[in-house]
């Protein structure tokens, strides 16, 4: 009798000692599809609880410090694994290209495969509809096919910074001229 009471009490002892400290909630996460690079911000567009997209502006002198205050400020997971764009504006200076992709390949587990371009005034104003961001992504494909020396991809940028003594990049360009276009642009990189 007492073998069973203390075997009932250990499994008892062991079910509410055994839980989920670890754990993380989805609905505590900020789920973010896309990170835009401006010259004195930083923007994410997110999922929301309702699943449509939200985005948040955070000024900061970096994408650490903006993704720092986004956690803090808003909600305490922050998840990229859905990440889909990371776009750059056309005012942006080379050493935040290579920060922001240096932060986000060291500190956040990321598809290799998420998009990279920089984009016009006129695109990152739309990029929080859904139908912007699947065209933008169409167009970097598009240019992906017609030229291989585009670093369109976090995979490729990151390949092609490694092995580039220049640092010289060519990103896909889109804009908004009847439609979303795209087209390459070369960006010198500053490590």
């Amino acid at each position: 009798m007492i073998k069973k009471v203390l075997a009932l009490m250990l499994v008892l002892s062991s079910v509410f000692l055994c839980g989920c400290d670890n754990s993380k909630r989805i609905d505590k996460a900020v789920i973010i599809e896309c990170i835009i690079v401006d010259k004195s911000d930083y923007k994410f567009i997110y999922i929301s609880d309702e699943e449509k997209s939200e985005t948040v502006k955070i000024e900061e002198e970096s994408l650490e410090k903006a993704l720092k205050t986004l956690k803090t400020e808003h909600k305490p997971e922050i998840v990229l694994s859905k990440l889909e764009l990371i776009a750059f504006a056309e005012n942006v200076e080379s050493e935040k290209y290579y920060s922001a992709l240096q932060y986000i390949k060291n500190n956040y587990a990321v598809s290799p495969s998420v998009y990279t371009a920089v984009c016009s005034n006129d695109i990152l104003k739309l990029l929080d509809e859904p139908k912007t961001l699947e065209k933008c992504t169409e167009q970097i494909m598009i240019l992906e096919k017609k030229d291989t020396d585009i670093s369109s991809t976090l995979l490729k940028m990151n390949n092609n910074l490694n092995k580039s003594k220049k640092s010289l990049l060519y990103l896909p360009h889109i804009s908004k001229n009847n439609g979303v276009t795209g087209e390459k642009v070369e960006i010198m990189i500053k490590k």
